[in-house]
């Protein structure tokens, strides 16, 4: 018996009045998502906590069985070890933007045009940078992004970012965030850093002349997947961040095919070798922080199309379908509120339920759940759970 987690990443959504009063949800034409509600048990999903916004990073953490609050200390060692960086202890890790700064350092573009060739070069041209007290690794990853680890002795991640997170302000200065010794020494190298990368980015001629920093975190301790559960686990997603969780839990992590019709194909194949797959989409979620709300009903469609063959694999085994966080068209960014969610397999109480929306499933058997209520769920349903008691 297996399972498989769809989350499509930010698909739930507050009532858009471009909508009518209604949610993308409520408006696109999904009939195999209706159908999978139809046959399963809903509810409703706070990720971690109602009220709590959460980004991508948290709510995973969350829906693996993980409390972010004791393994969470920033997004950077997730981003590093999506693209490959292997994280020791002791470590600390940013996530990066290349960007583009005046002379005065005042930020004109977070993204450096978007740049999106020529970061080998620059990454290249970063890690030549020698800083006395640290180990400075770089490594570019899609697009403008990229990912610094810093190495060495007495560093502390309680430390501010440099990225000031919007156009027309200057560089920020990195702070140490309390008054441990760490934290300060942590800062200056940093801050050293920081004035090194703009006058190596500077001599390439090109947009990105300065490196943003953000999300400062340390090496976090996750107990294994395998070891947690008992059971086997892989990933398969697009974004680093995701595929970085997946690696620190010691889930196998798959690249994703570009369409959505052959990662489902995809994702079914690798469960033949695993007990459990978790799916993320993303673009569900790029659409509300564009203000798209036409885009995001198209892609809701797009998705429910490939999804048919996901009712007749839960006929012998589990499927769950959720949205990992509401991404709301109006704000343009995450926000609290609960988010849909089905339960779907062959010893499922189904309920009344027959849509998959944020109203609909609001109604349903699960009735309100957090996201670490998930896997014991689902390891209950597989009979793979451990009694509590004699």
């Amino acid at each position: 018996m297996k399972a498989l987690m769809l989350v499509c990443d930010g698909i739930a959504d507050r009532p858009v009045r471009e909508l009518k009063g209604k949610t993308p949800l409520e408006v696109a034409r999904k009939q195999n998502m209706d159908a999978l509600a139809s046959r399963g048990i809903t509810g409703i999903l706070d990720p971690i906590a109602p009220g709590i916004r959460v980004g991508s990073d948290t709510t995973h953490l969350a829906l693996l069985g993980y409390n972010p609050y004791e393994v969470y200390t920033g997004r950077g060692p997730f981003e590093a070890a999506g693209v490959g960086l292997k994280l020791r202890q002791g470590d600390i890790a940013f996530r990066c933007n290349f960007a583009t700064v005046d002379e005065n350092l005042v930020v004109l573009d977070r993204r450096a045009g978007r740049i999106s060739k020529g970061t080998d070069k620059l990454a290249r041209a970063i890690n030549k940078i020698k800083i006395p007290g640290a180990e400075i690794i770089f490594k570019e990853s899609v697009a403008h992004r990229g990912v610094l680890i810093l190495r060495g002795k007495k560093l502390s991640h309680k430390v501010s970012d440099s990225d000031p997170h919007v156009a027309g302000e200057k560089v920020r200065k990195v702070k140490a965030l309390d008054e441990s010794p760490e934290a300060r020494r942590t800062a200056s190298i940093l801050n050293a850093f920081s004035e090194d990368v703009h006058k190596v980015l500077r001599e390439q001629n090109g947009n990105a002349n300065m490196l943003l920093l953000r999300g400062c975190g340390a090496a976090p301790k996750l107990k294994s997947f395998r070891e947690k559960y008992g059971i086997s686990g892989a990933c398969m997603a697009t974004t680093g961040i995701i595929k970085g969780i997946a690696r620190l839990a010691g889930m196998e992590v798959v690249e994703a095919k570009t369409s959505y019709d052959l990662r489902i194909k995809q994702g079914l194949k690798i469960l033949k070798n695993y007990d459990f797959l978790l799916i993320n989409i993303k673009e569900p979620d790029e659409a509300s922080h564009d203000h798209d709300a036409r885009r995001k009903v198209q892609l809701i469609e797009e998705i429910d199309r490939a999804l048919k063959p996901l009712l007749q694999f839960s006929r012998e085994n589990y499927v769950l379908l959720l949205s990992d966080h509401t991404t709301s068209l109006s704000y343009g960014d995450h926000t609290g509120d609960s988010v849909p969610v089905v339960l779907c397999g062959p010893e499922v109480r189904a309920d009344d339920v027959k849509k998959f929306d944020e109203r609909s499933t609001a109604k349903g058997g699960l009735c309100r759940i957090r996201g670490q209520d998930l896997m014991p769920l689902l390891l209950d349903l597989m009979n793979r759970s451990e009694k509590f008691g004699a």
